[in-house]
């Protein structure tokens, strides 16, 4: 994978750790701020931007690991964090691993192709 992806999934992973850190501290749903998350998870690249925030709470959303009101080009301005959000979370593993292995499983369970005949070709047989 390339770098941006590995920082992607590197930013989605400190938003869920932020959010975990928050609750336990009392607030529910705290406000999104890249230099916050960027300070209460030890983060030592290159500081988060807006954009890489507002496009992981939106990651999170959709995953349903975090609830709240999407706005344009603001993601979850208070993201809350479910009980999957919760649980992966203390887990404390790469939601990238989690992802992986969600999809892994979904192409096992996915039916073989079925063949190309016709209802007609095979009521004649």
């Amino acid at each position: 994978m390339s770098a941006a992806t590995d920082r992607q999934w590197a930013v989605r992973d400190a938003v869920l750790r932020w959010l975990l850190a928050k609750t336990t501290e009392g607030y529910r749903s705290p406000i999104l701020d890249a230099d916050a998350i960027g300070a209460e998870v030890g983060w030592v690249a290159s500081a988060l931007t807006h954009d890489e925030v507002v496009d992981a709470s939106m990651f999170l959303f959709k995953e349903n690991f975090v609830t709240g009101v999407p706005v344009m080009g603001i993601g979850i301005p208070r993201p809350m964090l479910t009980v999957a959000g919760r649980r992966v979370a203390k887990a404390g593993k790469s939601l990238r691993s989690k992802i992986d292995a969600h999809e892994a499983k979904l192409r096992q369970r996915l039916p073989a192709p079925l063949s190309e005949t016709s209802a007609t070709t095979s009521a004649v047989k």
